[in-house]
């Protein structure tokens, strides 16, 4: 409609200044000048505005959350976000994953320019259906005719459990857990059903021998502390790789992207935090 209009605007000033311009050319050339610079500033004006970088970060997080736990993206409701905290537009699409093991705390970072944040999902909604939904079911009683079933075995799930007696501010190794079968009723998602969900975490709080363990049990362990001499390596472990000695500039968790120092030259860098003192160029 805002088109049909416009183009019926333009036809009748262009007439318009046709005749001018046969009058007194000078007056209508200023005139068709003065239209066009109006013309372009309403185009201007009527161009939808661009989304914020709070806008993108959201809808980003609302979609991922929505695809990894299969519900709709309508029902995915996030936590509002501090409004002293200012967002800088991500030229590269965002990265998310879940550091703590559980959608309550998400991490999103940005690779250029880089920064990080946490997101806190306040709830999921519920899974979308994938089939018609079932019929009533049969009654438990045996009717005349009919066979009385056996009650269905209990669903078995692995879950990650404590080898041993551990405590708050220990950090864990494969040695400490163990991988156990245990009926799944009871149980929520946020039970660790992984070793590698433990490596280079610590505990938050204690665990006696053979309790399961939850996500937020534990933490990532900060592996590189601000001020020390970390080794950053760049390129393929298989082929050409460089490594060099720099001085950390930020605390790093595994996985944390942090800044670096290099002392010779004075070049700041990124790199992302891979083991003890151990940071991989980015």
């Amino acid at each position: 409609m805002n088109t049909v209009k416009t183009s019926t605007l333009e036809c009748i000033t262009m007439q318009m200044l046709c005749r001018l311009s046969q009058v007194s050319p000078g007056r209508g050339l200023r005139l068709w000048m003065g239209c066009c610079l109006g013309m372009l500033s309403l185009s201007l004006l009527a161009a939808p505005p661009a989304p914020s970088p709070q806008a993108v970060l959201q809808k980003s997080v609302v979609d991922w959350v929505a695809k990894e736990q299969a519900v709709s993206p309508d029902s995915v409701i996030l936590a509002p976000l501090d409004p002293r905290m200012q967002i800088k537009a991500c030229e590269k699409p965002l990265a998310m994953d879940l550091p703590f093991g559980s959608f309550e705390k998400l991490r999103v970072r940005c690779a250029q320019p880089a920064w990080q944040i946490y997101v806190r999902v306040a709830s999921q909604g519920r899974p979308m259906s994938k089939g018609p939904s079932p019929g009533p079911s049969a009654p438990t009683g045996a009717t005349a005719g009919s066979e009385a079933k056996a009650p269905a075995a209990p669903e078995k799930r692995q879950v990650l459990v404590a080898n041993v007696p551990l405590y708050k501010g220990q950090f864990l190794n494969e040695s400490h857990v163990r991988l156990v079968e245990v009926d799944s009723k009871g149980l929520n998602g946020q039970i660790l059903e992984s070793v590698t969900q433990v490596m280079h975490a610590e505990l938050i709080r204690d665990v006696r021998p053979d309790a399961p363990l939850r996500s937020q049990d534990i933490r990532p362990m900060v592996l590189v502390k601000r001020g020390q001499m970390v080794l950053i390596s760049v390129g393929q472990a298989q082929g050409f790789q460089i490594s060099a000695r720099v001085e950390a500039l930020q605390d790093g968790r595994f996985g944390d992207q942090i800044k670096l120092k290099n002392k010779e030259s004075g070049r700041i860098l990124t790199g992302q935090v891979k083991g003890p003192n151990l940071v991989e160029g980015l």
